[in-house]
């Protein structure tokens, strides 16, 4: 076979390669999927830090979720006992680990403690902040949507080793639509409102600690 020979055979075949892969593709029925729509879950820090009352330097402890809330899927319910996920809407990153850098912004920002910190190398914590997402979620009726977020706190002596606080804040905050944009924006003034109660739950026993030195 000569080289004019072997090219229109080499075209050929080419060719003949690019048809099978487009009638595999399709006959599978499968286009590709678009590129999800992404999401954060924040609240915006306000203002200056408040001055600080304390002495106390608080460590936040990377976050951690119940199983159904542990992964960048975004859950939604329509029917009890039974959670689904959105397809196309997903949120950026593990909610636990957008809800540590919420905290951390948050705490600092309440004048309670010396220093908030998440990561940082060589430094003594007083104090240490341990949470657990278990439940985020929007929840679906016939005629409207509402999320619902709940957080388990543990606020932790360090050196005497005890539990100061343990509480759960559940939320719920009604959506004005039933889509997933909605539910972000339902979720995130739903982090707001579990912060705040944070702070409020935290104040007693921050001060009682640093009276007792």
């Amino acid at each position: 076979m000569n080289t004019s020979h072997r090219r229109i055979a080499l075209r050929g075949l080419v060719c003949l390669l690019a048809v099978s892969a487009f009638s595999a593709c399709a006959l599978s029925g499968r286009p590709a999927q678009p590129t999800p729509a992404t999401f954060v879950l924040e609240v915006p820090v306000q203002g200056a830090p408040a001055a600080a009352a304390t002495d106390l330097v608080l460590k936040v402890s990377m976050p951690v979720a119940a199983p159904a809330f542990a992964s960048s899927r975004m859950a939604y319910v329509e029917q009890p006992y039974r959670i689904d996920y959105f397809a196309r809407n997903e949120w950026a990153d593990e909610p636990a680990r957008m809800l540590r850098t919420s905290l951390t912004q948050h705490l600092t920002n309440s004048g309670l403690f010396r220093f908030v910190f998440a990561n940082a190398a060589g430094i003594d914590e007083s104090v240490r902040l341990d949470s657990e997402i278990t439940e985020l979620v929007q929840v679906f009726s016939e005629t409207s949507s509402e999320v619902h977020l709940a957080v388990r706190f543990y606020f932790v002596d360090v050196a005497r080793r005890t539990i100061l606080m343990s509480e759960t804040i559940s939320v719920t905050e009604p959506a004005t639509a039933r889509d997933p944009y909605a539910g972000v924006v339902a979720a995130n003034r739903a982090l707001q409102r579990v912060l705040d109660q944070l702070v409020t739950l935290l104040h007693d026993p921050v001060m009682a600690l640093a009276r007792s030195g």
